[in-house]
C-alpha cells in the first residue's frame, strides 16, 4: 500500500479524555488529517496525574499523537464561524460533550448537516440521546458498573471488581472508528453524509456478548468466576512454585493430554471430568486437584512442558513484561516520538498493511499550536480575522 489508506479524510476531533481522542487517533494512525480542536483551556486529560512530560500528561500524549492542534472557543461569534469554515473543507465531526451541550454550542448534527449535507456527524455520548439515563455523567467505572461487568468480574463471594483497564471508554472509542468508516462508505456509495452515535452504556453492554445472550436464554444471573471461564473447565489462572500460568484446557483431548502431563490420567476417565459439560458441571470436585498438581513446578517447565504437549497455556506476565516480550518487539508494538524535545514511547495502533506497520508517530500538539495556520491555509484568513479568534479565546482562558 503506498499510502494509508484514510489519507485525504479530514477529521475534526472536539473530543476530550479517553473515549474520543483514542477512536481519532485510530483515525489518524490510518492516514486521516484530524485537526484536534480544544477550548482555550484545552483537553481536561492535558494535566490527569500521574506521569507528566514537558508539563504534560502521558494520558494526553498517549491518546493524540498524529493530530494538529487548533484553539476555538466556541462560545463566541467569530470562532464559530470558523468552525463553520473548516466543516466545509472537513468530511467528519466528532465530538463526546454532555447531552444537550452541543445543541446549545449550535454544533448538533442536524444543524451541521443542514450546513454542510455530505457531512458525517460522531455524537459519542455517556448513554445515548434518548432515555432515563441521557443526562446522566458518565464516566468509565460508572459506566463498567451499570452494565454490568462489574458484576461479574472478580473472585466468587470476594466484592466486584472493575476491570484493570477502561473497557467502557476503549470499546465506545472503538465502536465509534468503526461508525465513521462505515458512514464514509456510504457516503461514498450514496453520496450523503450521516449521523453517528456510539455510547459508553451500550459499548460496555455488548461487550457481555455470550454472556448476556446466556442471561437472556438461561434466566440465571451470572456471577463471577475468578480467572475462570462459565462453561471451559478448565480454563483459567493456576499458582505455580514460583509465579502464575494461565492453562486452557476445556477441549477434551486437550483435557487428557494435561492429565497425563500430571500423572493423573484417571482423571480423564472419570465419568465427572469425560467432557466439557460434565467438567463444568463438577468445576469444584476438580479444580482443587490440579491446583495442588500445578503448584509442584515452576512457570518455566509448565510452559515448555505445555507447549511440548500442544495445551494452550501461557506465562501471567506483568506490564513492563508484556511490552518488552520478543512479541511485541517483532511487530513494533511500542515505537518512540517526542513531546518538547522529550522522547516518549507509546503503543501503536495494531493494524499492518501488506506485512508493515505504516503509520507515523508524530508528537501531540501544543495547546493551540496549529491555529494560525490552519486558519490561514484551509480557510483563507488573514491577520484581523485571525486575531478575533485568537482574542475570544484569551479572553475565555483569563476567566477560566
Amino acid at each position: 500500500m503506498s499510502a494509508l489508506p484514510l489519507q485525504g479524510i479530514r477529521i475534526l476531533d472536539l473530543t476530550q479524555a479517553l473515549a474520543g481522542p483514542f477512536a481519532t487517533m485510530i483515525l489518524a494512525d490510518l492516514g486521516a488529517d484530524v485537526i484536534k480542536i480544544e477550548p482555550p483551556t484545552g483537553d481536561l486529560t492535558r494535566t490527569t496525574p500521574p506521569h507528566m512530560v514537558q508539563g504534560t500528561s502521558l494520558y494526553f500524549v498517549t491518546n493524540n499523537r498524529n493530530k494538529r492542534g487548533v484553539v476555538l472557543n466556541l462560545k463566541q461569534p467569530a470562532a464559530l464561524q470558523a468552525f463553520y469554515g473548516l466543516c466545509a473543507h472537513a468530511d467528519v465531526v466528532i465530538y463526546n460533550f454532555s447531552e444537550g451541550v452541543a445543541e446549545r454550542l449550535k454544533i448538533d448534527p442536524e444543524t451541521l448537516r443542514a450546513l454542510h449535507p455530505r457531512l458525517i456527524v460522531c455524537n459519542m455520548t455517556g448513554y445515548g440521546r434518548q432515555g432515563p439515563d441521557a443526562r446522566r455523567k458518565a464516566v468509565d467505572p460508572i459506566v463498567q458498573s451499570l452494565a454490568g461487568a462489574v458484576s461479574i468480574t472478580g473472585i466468587p463471594g470476594g466484592e466486584p471488581v472493575r476491570a484493570g483497564i477502561p473497557t467502557a471508554d476503549l470499546s465506545t472509542g472503538l465502536f465509534a472508528a468503526i461508525g465513521v468508516l462505515a458512514a464514509l462508505q456510504g457516503r461514498a456509495r450514496a453520496g450523503e453524509g450521516a449521523s453517528v452515535e456510539a455510547s459508553l452504556f451500550h459499548s460496555q453492554l455488548n461487550l457481555l456478548n455470550y454472556i448476556g445472550t446466556y442471561c437472556i436464554h438461561s434466566g440465571q444471573v451470572p456471577g463471577p468466576v475468578g480467572s475462570g471461564h462459565p462453561g471451559t473447565v478448565p480454563s483459567q489462572v493456576f499458582e505455580t512454585r514460583d509465579g502464575w500460568v494461565t492453562i486452557d484446557a476445556g477441549f477434551d483431548r486437550h483435557f487428557r493430554a494435561l492429565c497425563d502431563l500430571l500423572g493423573r490420567a484417571d482423571l480423564a476417565a472419570d465419568a465427572r471430568f469425560a467432557n466439557r459439560a460434565a467438567r463444568a458441571a463438577h468445576r469444584h470436585e476438580l479444580l482443587p486437584t490440579l491446583i495442588d498438581l500445578v503448584r509442584r513446578q515452576t512457570t518455566a517447565y509448565w510452559i515448555e512442558a505445555l507447549d511440548k504437549a500442544g495445551i494452550p497455556c501461557g506465562k501471567v506476565n506483568n506490564v513492563q513484561e508484556a511490552l518488552e516480550s520478543p512479541q511485541s518487539r517483532q511487530y513494533h508494538a511500542v515505537r518512540e516520538t517526542t513531546y518538547k524535545g522529550e522522547p516518549v514511547r507509546v503503543l501503536s495502533t495494531p493494524l499492518w498493511f501488506d506485512g508493515r506497520i505504516d503509520h507515523p508517530v508524530n508528537p501531540p500538539p501544543t495547546l493551540g499550536q496549529d491555529t494560525e495556520a490552519v486558519l490561514r491555509g484551509l480557510l483563507g484568513y488573514g491577520d484581523e480575522a485571525i486575531a478575533r479568534v485568537q482574542a475570544e479565546a484569551r479572553a475565555e482562558a483569563a476567566t477560566a
